[in-house]
């Protein structure tokens, strides 16, 4: 745990409006842990997010934001005495949402849909409190192979996994991926990992070479 007893941030007033800050080090609670950021990404939410100044479920301003993030347990809040998920000095990577694992939704396996699902933001700071429910539920442990910024694609990544298994394509269709941003070429991958007859329709020269270092069809 660092000495200060502050922290950088990047925090959004509105529209286009960010300012760098120094504010405290959130307290940590019984059940969740403290992480130093070690890598936080930008996905098109994010910036959707700086361009219209709020976010109708995920953020509200003045907040710290960002959602795609890895780092290294600084702290543990002890839980009437048992023994945490997590160590201080692993490194874990954590989803930006967790849902209540209680209500009908969640009970048919569709999380996606959950009626209290909870958002987590601020990895553009030095340190981010994780509360107990994401602790629990989508915080898991990076293995040392794996960068943390390579960690930190999880979470797109399991969109994209998640639009595959709903999709449920099989082998021998022919599947179109419109437009190859990450996601877009994420798809790609996977579904060439699959054997299928991939489509890719982008508009940028260098994306569609990205797909076609990936077999793209």
């Amino acid at each position: 745990m660092t000495n200060s007893k502050t922290m950088r941030a990047a925090i959004l007033y509105g529209k286009e409006d960010v300012r760098m800050e120094s504010i405290p080090i959130p307290p940590v609670g019984a059940g969740e842990v403290l992480v130093k950021i070690g890598a936080a990404l930008t996905c098109g939410t994010d910036l959707k997010v700086f361009r219209r100044g709020y976010h109708a479920t995920m953020i509200k301003p003045p907040s710290v934001f960002g959602h795609e993030f890895a780092g290294t347990v600084a702290e543990v809040g002890m839980e009437n005495g048992q023994q945490p998920f997590f160590k201080t000095g692993e490194r874990v990577v954590v989803a930006n949402s967790a849902p209540c694992g209680m209500c009908y939704f969640c009970g048919r396996g569709q999380e996606n849909l959950c009626e209290d699902l909870h958002f987590i933001n601020g990895a553009y700071a030095e340190y981010l409190r994780v509360p107990s429910r994401f602790v629990e539920k989508n915080t898991h442990r990076v293995p040392d192979h794996l960068s943390f910024a390579e960690a930190a694609m999880v979470e797109p990544l399991a969109c994209v996994v998640h639009g595959i298994e709903e999709t449920a394509p099989r082998k021998g269709d022919v599947v179109a991926v419109l437009g190859l941003g990450p996601i877009g070429l994420m798809f790609v991958a996977l579904l060439k990992h699959r054997g299928l007859t991939v489509i890719g329709v982008g508009r940028h020269e260098a994306r569609l070479a990205a797909a076609r270092a990936l077999g793209v069809d």
